[in-house]
């Protein structure tokens, strides 16, 4: 069954899918394309513009109550522009508006395009011959006239040119923009504010119903389509409102998921000598969404369920209802780290981690709780890339067999590896390693040299830890997918420090057996919940492949936070299902140090 699942996975991690990063472009052709709406005030002009950029956005909003004009102009202009030029091309399309007004106000409009447009550099007029890269210089004291109608004009400004809401959107969720991109701007100073408009309302009222970055909508929004208003601000102004709609209304839930009943246990943050990990495979979206997964690996499980809006969803709040101070995730899309994870959570006060597999668009995360760890270094590495480390170097010459090596070194397996210093016990130290083991069938192996140079590569970075920070205890943790059940070499290799020149993981591939090559390791772990039945749940198989290690003789296991029963796993017939969003389950654990 194993070497059956296995095989599938093959096929699924062959299936991978290009991620093409959108260039920036001009701020108005953004907003077009993301639909949203910005909310500029009367008398403001904002302009914006990079040093070294050979253009300029330049925008505000023209408001001429007597004529019931209010209408804000977007304008992109290249800095070797001359004034004169510019002031004309503002001077046209304001006019084109005003014109429109004739036949109900003839004398009026006549009256007002009359009068001129200015600018002006302290009370002073800008003569029409200077450039405009010359006033980009300095804008302060640089005001615009409109007719009678002066703007105050404000360079680089914080200012939102991407915000999108998901497509899907779940009663019980939380909800936040799926696409925020800002410039000049801190978001967690900035204002966010959800409302809902009932559809069948003619009268299209928006009902304020919320504030912050996350809204997390209740059944009395089931059926209702939301807005949110974000004003950006930084540390000593704010910008432009920008408003976006949802374009699908809110829907019922799931309803109970297991993680719910999960979070019962991890109701409450820990604190003092007590810390909770989690390490989970998210199921990454560039396998999940090939034709094959959905007709072939996940048949049962409504395609809805599969998209990456949907799942998002839900592995954000089990994820925030664990209160963890470390997660370590694995299979993680570089868009979704980018737009998902790393916004949202930073906001609740997470600092991360990420790294991709070489060229590949997925990869490893590592979160931790800044209010309660100091971090002290960070290192990625290829497994593999350096066979000449210490120890590593002996077995590697030992191993006879030229195709072992060729297929070691041919993966782009990746191991993270972050050293965190307590902030309540500064001499408490924990190292912590994530990784996510080769998938093939044939290739224990493999993965037992790779887990073996994991932990030689973990010693390495302790000496250094060790050298620079004395008095620390050091301790270790090693959090993954290790693609590797109890009865094979990972388990014992972690708990019992040695795997003998004849154990079985070296025959894998009979043409790739390892022969004259023992392992041994003097740090004796255990793995915090222990060997549950399934950390991996899909009818083709069914098994434990994930572990939190820790080391025993320093850390102890306070609670493992219960999986979900086998009644709750076998409802939706496999993992994933429109309740749990990967076909892995996630590993809790609290532990605290012994002494």
């Amino acid at each position: 069954m194993f070497n059956i699942f296995m095989n599938h996975c093959f096929t699924r991690k062959s299936q991978l899918t290009s991620l093409i990063k959108i260039s920036r472009v001009n701020l108005q052709i953004r907003y077009k394309s993301a639909n949203p709406k910005m909310v500029l005030n009367s008398g403001e002009a904002f302009l914006y513009h990079e040093n070294g950029a050979e253009t300029f956005d330049f925008m505000f909003r023209f408001e001429y109550p007597t004529l019931n004009v209010n209408r804000q102009f977007n304008f992109s202009r290249n800095i070797s522009e001359r004034v004169d030029a510019f002031l004309n091309r503002i001077n046209c399309n304001v006019t084109k508006i005003i014109i429109r007004k004739r036949k109900k106000y003839s004398e009026e409009v006549d009256e007002v395009i009359k009068k001129n447009i200015c600018l002006y550099k302290n009370d002073i007029k800008v003569n029409g011959d200077t450039l405009c890269e010359t006033i980009l210089e300095d804008v302060n004291n640089l005001k615009l006239v409109i007719f009678d109608t002066t703007f105050v004009i404000k360079k680089n400004m914080p200012i939102v040119n991407v915000i999108t809401l998901p497509s899907s959107l779940l009663c019980g969720f939380p909800l936040y923009p799926n696409k925020f991109e800002s410039l000049y701007t801190n978001k967690k100073l900035s204002i966010f504010k959800w409302y809902k408009n009932d559809i069948n309302d003619p009268k299209k009222i928006w009902l304020h119903i919320g504030d912050g970055y996350l809204y997390t909508p209740n059944a009395s929004d089931i059926g209702y389509r939301l807005k949110l208003n974000c004003t950006p601000q930084n540390e000593r102004e704010s910008g432009p409102s920008i408003e976006v709609e949802s374009k699908k209304v809110v829907e019922a839930g799931p309803g109970n998921c297991p993680f719910d009943t999960r979070h019962m246990f991890t109701k409450f943050k820990l604190t003092g000598k007590s810390f909770r990990v989690t390490s989970y495979n998210i199921l990454a979206n560039v396998y999940a969404s090939t034709s094959y997964s959905k007709e072939n690996l996940f048949p049962y499980c409504p395609e809805y369920a599969l998209e990456i809006d949907y799942r998002k969803q839900l592995i954000l709040k089990e994820l925030i209802g664990f209160n963890s101070d470390i997660i370590c995730l694995q299979e993680v899309d570089n868009k979704i780290y980018d737009n998902d994870l790393m916004p949202t959570l930073s906001l609740l006060q997470y600092k991360s981690m990420f790294n991709t597999k070489n060229e590949s668009s997925e990869g490893l995360a590592i979160f931790f709780n800044e209010e309660r760890f100091e971090q002290l270094s960070f290192d990625c590495t290829v497994i593999g890339h350096n066979t000449e480390m210490p120890k590593f170097a002996l077995i590697w010459s030992k191993i006879q067999n030229e195709k072992v090596k060729k297929r070691f070194l041919q993966r782009n397996t990746t191991a993270q590896v972050i050293a965190l210093r307590s902030r309540e016990r500064p001499l408490d130290v924990l190292v912590i390693a994530n990784t996510h083991l080769y998938f093939h069938p044939d290739a224990d192996h493999i993965r037992l040299l790779q887990a073996y140079y994991i932990l030689l590569y973990i010693e390495n970075l302790i000496e250094k830890i060790k050298q620079e920070h004395p008095q620390s205890n050091v301790s270790i943790l090693l959090c993954g997918d290790f693609n590797s059940v109890p009865e094979c070499g990972i388990y014992q290799l972690m708990t019992e420090n040695y795997i003998p020149e004849n154990y079985k993981d070296w025959s894998s591939n009979l043409e790739e057996t390892v022969k004259g090559v023992s392992l041994t390791y003097n740090v004796r772990f255990a793995s915090a919940c222990g060997t549950p039945i399934y950390t991996n749940y899909t009818p083709e198989f069914s098994g434990c492949l994930d572990y939190i290690f820790y080391e025993k003789n320093k850390l102890e296991v306070e609670q493992v936070i219960p999986m979900p029963n086998d009644e709750e796993l076998a409802l939706y017939v496999g993992l994933p299902s429109i309740v749990l969003p990967s076909d892995h389950i996630s590993l809790c654990a609290d532990l605290k140090w012994i002494t």
